[in-house]
């Protein structure tokens, strides 16, 4: 494995050895300060941009803009769209929790989700196409505001 370090990771793994426990505790929990808050920035980033998600809900909403649509269809088409979300949050989750123990979820993104998916659902079950029409454009609109968010699109490399 000391192959494979870096002149920068020797060099911070030689400066962490100087510092007496205390610091070493404040060095630690910094760093998990740090992957914590570059977790959440990266969850929301990789759920909000992404491109297949786009795509899904592009032909989602063409779906749902035709007078009568298929309402089988929409519920087939969301489940694969929330297992795509839920894909992609736990990816960038299981990534992160390997290096912080007890990492917290991010709950602006696993709540949205949750709420959205949970909307669409029962308007599916209702069969009601308007309500469902509504539902699905409320989701579309406020993903995108969601992605919009300045910070969420700024890359934090630590």
């Amino acid at each position: 494995m000391v192959e494979r370090m870096s002149i920068n990771e020797i060099e911070i793994l030689n400066g962490y050895l100087y510092l007496h426990p205390k610091a070493q505790k404040e060095a630690r929990d910094y760093l998990r300060y740090l992957l914590c808050k570059q977790y959440q920035r990266e969850v929301k980033l990789t759920v909000f941009s992404s491109k297949l998600l786009h795509n899904l809900f592009q032909s989602l909403l063409f779906i749902v803009k035709k007078e009568d649509f298929d309402i089988e269809m929409v519920g087939r088409r969301v489940a694969e769209m929330k297992d795509v979300y839920y894909g992609l949050f736990e990816q960038v989750h299981q990534k992160y929790s390997e290096f912080v123990c007890e990492l917290d979820s991010n709950e602006i993104v696993r709540e949205f989700g949750r709420n959205a998916f949970e909307n669409v659902g029962q308007a599916i079950r209702g069969g009601n196409l308007m309500v469902t029409r509504l539902e699905i454009i409320d989701f579309y609109q406020d993903y995108c505001k969601l992605g919009q968010k300045k910070d969420l699109r700024q890359i934090v490399a630590v």
